[in-house]
């Protein structure tokens, strides 16, 4: 299964632009900081992660301001067949208060 939760904070986000089928896509940048637990020890995290939100779900996004931290939801996959570069792509947002 190909599931990935994070929780992080918006720190970019790009136009919005449109695929030739006319599905809106923006791009964005994720920032997570904090501690898990591997082997029995803290370990601490800090991490920016490339995201893409396409579809309906672009449209919670647009509306998110610079900064905002939220609970995304989604998959991972590789940017292009040529490029193996992993993107995050949110399927779901959750603003945190």
């Amino acid at each position: 299964m190909n599931h990935f939760t994070l929780t992080a904070f918006l720190v970019s986000k790009d136009a919005i632009r449109f695929t030739p089928a006319g599905i809106p896509v923006m791009h964005c940048q994720l920032e997570h900081s904090g501690e898990v637990s591997e082997v029995g020890r803290a370990r601490k995290i800090q991490m920016s992660v490339e995201a893409i939100a396409i579809g309906p779900i672009q449209k919670g996004l647009e509306q998110m301001d610079l900064g905002a931290e939220a609970v995304f939801e989604g998959f991972l996959s590789p940017k292009t067949l040529r490029n193996q570069r992993l993107v995050f792509h949110i399927t779901h947002i959750q603003l945190k208060n």
